[in-house]
């Protein structure tokens, strides 16, 4: 049978659909965001365990890419990507409000400023800084 109200009717089916799925997509985005956070803690963690400058940087620069995505900015794909899949990148996914964006930013900061660093003690002070500061994001994210 016709509705007599067609435009009614597909209204009432979209609405429905976006609270059905609404919920869904978000749980998804909090789920990557703290993969994404994670995976980027473990290569800050990893840059922290290095004894050599290049392997700090390179693991600084993986920090990096989980953070900005692959559309961010200092994406390099010659770096590896161990974020691939998980999401648009932590900054881009995280509420642009909030404790998780603002440690996030601090820990981009200290990563770009830790891969540039010629010195191991400067390059491992500024790897121990981003892997402070995603521990902070985590924590905000489970309690925020």
């Amino acid at each position: 049978m016709k509705s007599a109200y067609p435009i009614r009717s597909a209204l009432l089916g979209v609405l429905t659909a976006l609270v059905l799925l609404g919920p869904v997509a978000g749980a998804r985005t909090v789920v990557n965001l703290r993969a994404e956070i994670r995976v980027a803690g473990i290569h800050a963690g990893l840059a922290v365990d290095m004894h050599r400058v290049a392997l700090i940087h390179l693991h600084l620069h993986h920090v990096i890419n989980c953070l900005v995505g692959v559309q961010g900015r200092p994406f390099d794909p010659q770096a590896g990507n161990p974020c691939k899949g998980l999401g648009h990148g932590a900054i881009p996914d995280a509420p642009a409000n909030g404790n998780v964006h603002l440690d996030l930013v601090h820990a981009l900061h200290l990563a770009l400023s830790g891969e540039k660093a010629a010195t191991y003690p400067l390059a491992h002070r500024l790897a121990l800084g981003a892997r402070h500061f995603l521990l902070l994001a985590k924590d905000a994210l489970a309690h925020g």
